[in-house]
């Protein structure tokens, strides 16, 4: 138990990222058939929180890492805790955006996965697969309930109030949360953190609203409001 817990790092990760992909996919295409599965979606949510506290738990025994990786400030992290929040507030816009966020969250994440560097089995693997997964089950029943839409002023609103708040953090901290601060390593860019900060808003609410459009105009629940679509 204590080798699952521990917290000296081996410098590298052995995640079986194929694998993990492959299951993935097949998690999202499952999520397709029981998009009408409320139960199933509580479970999800709710053990997407549990991930989320035995991480910060776990984070919060080393004072070292525990203010510079330990908050729940990373954007997965925050859809994780935010869908909860909103699916039991009943804040069907806030849903509705984390559900996107954490949706193409999980799909980055898998793709250019950054997991911490220890071998398997440890706290850190299992909530970086699980928490990842959740969000992609969740997101997915959650995106076709259709019970609301999003416009481009909301999502511009959330993304940088977000956004705000964790590089007012990164700021008194000298933390890297949300990568507002630096890029992983594997990206060969270097920017300066409130060049970040501009450039992944952006980028975050013009994938999102993208995003919306295609999935709208696809399933034909698009209602065209010229007010909606200014840019404030």
């Amino acid at each position: 138990m204590s080798y699952f817990f521990r917290y000296e790092p081996d410098g590298v990760h052995n995640i079986p990222i194929l694998l993990i992909r492959i299951l993935f996919v097949a998690i999202l295409l499952f999520a397709y058939t029981q998009k009408n599965n409320k139960k199933l979606l509580w479970i999800s949510l709710l053990l997407g929180l549990a991930l989320q506290l035995t991480l910060f738990l776990w984070y919060s025994g080393n004072s070292t890492v525990f203010t510079k990786e330990g908050l729940p400030l990373y954007h997965c992290r925050l859809s994780a805790i935010m869908l909860a929040v909103s699916y039991f507030l009943k804040k069907e816009k806030w849903m509705r955006y984390f559900a996107w966020l954490g949706l193409l969250g999980a799909i980055i994440a898998f793709s250019f996965p950054d997991p911490s560097p220890f071998l398997w089995p440890h706290i850190t693997n299992v909530t970086y697969i699980g928490s990842h997964m959740l969000l992609g089950l969740s997101a997915v029943i959650i995106l076709c309930q259709k019970e609301t839409e999003l416009n481009i002023k909301d999502i511009f609103l959330y993304t940088v109030t977000m956004n705000l708040v964790i590089s007012f953090v990164n700021y008194f901290m000298g933390s890297n949360y949300g990568y507002l601060k630096a890029l992983p390593k594997m990206f060969p860019f270097d920017f300066m953190p409130i060049q970040l900060f501009f450039i992944l808003s952006v980028l975050i609410s013009v994938i999102i609203i993208v995003t919306e459009k295609i999935y709208l105009y696809i399933h034909g629940d698009h209602h065209k409001n010229v007010e909606e679509d200014i840019i404030i």
